[in-house]
């Protein structure tokens, strides 16, 4: 694989940059943050640059730093891609500057499993039809249809990701907050490297990757039971639930990766959230 654009190197882009660094595939890294392009450049170093998308030479700055780059990956948020008003040009000066790069294949644009919307329980697939209802769910599909009209294009739909200073709900617990969100509504999760993983898989020209693919573990969790596990591996009370909805990641479905799985070859290494908390907080706390 050739040189790799990282736009949006944040939590994921790390993972990401670090693989490929291994694998001795350059990288060129952005982020519109000051902040996080010193912490970036302290580990990465020059290969880091600022690039804002909302402002006009968004385009021309990223022809720039991608005039050798072979493969994109987009890995922003809605936030970062739309505008505050809910227009399209942070998305639209991206989609140009890519449209500029001579040596540019293949880009992937990270999104959400969220355009499935709540599903009360049933199980979604790379392939299942959305039902987009909140602000954000149509926001991540508006996305997605802008992107996926150029050739050349993929998406993947990211399912909760959680992995090292990342594991969900754990700060909550250990301040003995109640849990938002339905008790026996089911959440969907994946490791931050089995996530890299599979980003990376459809960055390559592997044949039967599809235009859209779903990254999950593929072991859906009620959050109850979620979350009385994390309690007992972090040595804290049982959890209490609030009654209140959750303000993000609330819907109910069951996501199988089943078809990615086939499709690509990807295979996630943590195939329940439960060998993932394992990994990250590997010795439980006696309470």
């Amino acid at each position: 694989m050739g040189p790799v654009l990282i736009i949006g190197c944040g939590y994921l882009g790390r993972v990401v940059a670090r693989r490929c660094q291994r694998l001795g595939v350059p990288v060129v890294l952005t982020t519109r943050s000051e902040e996080r392009a010193k912490r970036l450049a302290n580990e990465f170093g020059p290969v880091v640059h600022r690039l804002d998308l909302a402002q006009a030479d968004a385009a021309a700055h990223l022809q720039a730093l991608g005039l050798h780059a072979q493969r994109a990956l987009v890995l922003l948020t809605p936030g970062a891609l739309m505008d505050e008003a809910g227009g399209m040009a942070p998305l639209q000066h991206l989609c140009a500057g890519l449209a500029t790069l001579p040596r540019l294949t293949r880009a992937v644009l990270s999104s959400s499993t969220a355009v499935y919307g709540d599903r009360a329980g049933q199980t979604v697939n790379a392939d299942s039809p959305c039902a987009a209802v909140s602000p954000r769910e149509r926001r991540l599909l508006e996305i997605e249809t802008h992107w996926l009209g150029s050739q050349g294009r993929r998406v993947v739909r990211l399912a909760g990701l959680y992995g090292p200073e990342r594991v969900i709900g754990e700060s909550g617990l250990r301040r003995g907050q109640a849990v938002d969100g339905d008790p026996d509504g089911w959440l969907n999760l994946i490791h931050i490297q089995d996530a890299a993983s599979l980003v990376l898989r459809c960055l390559t020209d592997h044949a039967g990757v599809a235009s859209i693919e779903l990254g999950s573990d593929g072991a859906p969790v009620v959050r109850r039971t979620y979350y009385e596990f994390l309690a007992a591996r972090l040595g804290c009370r049982p959890p209490a639930f609030s009654g209140q909805p959750a303000v993000r990641g609330g819907a109910s479905r069951r996501c199988d990766p089943r078809l990615t799985i086939e499709r690509t070859g990807w295979r996630p290494m943590y195939r329940d959230f439960r060998l993932g908390l394992a990994a990250e907080l590997p010795t439980p706390i006696p309470r």
